[in-house]
């Protein structure tokens, strides 16, 4: 079955990537999979512009191929968003920003913790045909963690609830140059302590 857009029949689906219910009628995307719980395949559904944001690689076919819908609005901005996301793979882990609850997490990017009540970014990973929480980044080191200072209009379209004055926050933090990346070296056999 190949993935679709098509009207919500009822308000009852709730996209996959913000958690949010899709309005009745509203055009959502449809992810074809198979049925984890049987036999078939089902859908996982999503807003328009959460497919776009957050699984550009799916959706990018269905705006363009022959089952395309053809007075589709915002297509043009939709396939905007679908080609940073390819051109971008990172940006797609951009979930939504927030403001740190406390001073406990650390920065997937500078490895710094994130002080408490600081601007952060919230990333989640694409895995199993689910999104799994996948750390944060301070504001002033998303740029050099997603590799581009374009994040203003993804930002706003992720975060429902973002302010002026979190967008004025935003547009300071990432015009500050970026940390280098801290590395994390990876286990290996060598480096492992040796069993006694």
């Amino acid at each position: 079955m190949p993935d679709v857009i098509n009207p919500a029949p009822t308000a009852r689906s709730k996209c996959r990537a913000c958690g949010l219910a899709i309005e009745k009628s509203a055009l959502r995307f449809g992810e074809a999979d198979a049925n984890p719980y049987g036999e078939g395949e089902s859908f996982r559904w999503f807003h328009l512009n959460c497919a776009a944001l957050r699984r550009p690689e799916r959706l990018g076919p269905a705006l363009e191929g022959p089952n395309q819908v053809p007075e589709l609005p915002d297509r043009e901005q939709l396939l905007t968003l679908v080609k940073q996301g390819l051109d971008e793979p990172r940006l797609t882990r951009l979930a939504r920003v927030s403001r740190a609850p406390s001073g406990r997490a650390q920065c997937r990017h500078c490895r710094e913790p994130i002080p408490k009540g600081a601007p952060r970014a919230e990333l989640e990973f694409w895995e199993e045909g689910r999104f799994s929480a996948g750390g944060f980044t301070h504001a002033h080191c998303a740029s050099g963690y997603f590799e581009t200072k374009d994040l203003l209009e993804r930002i706003q379209l992720l975060t429902p609830d973002f302010s002026v004055e979190d967008r004025q926050t935003w547009t300071e933090e990432l015009a500050k140059p970026a940390p280098p990346r801290v590395e994390v070296p990876e286990k290996t056999e060598s480096s492992e302590e040796p069993a006694t």
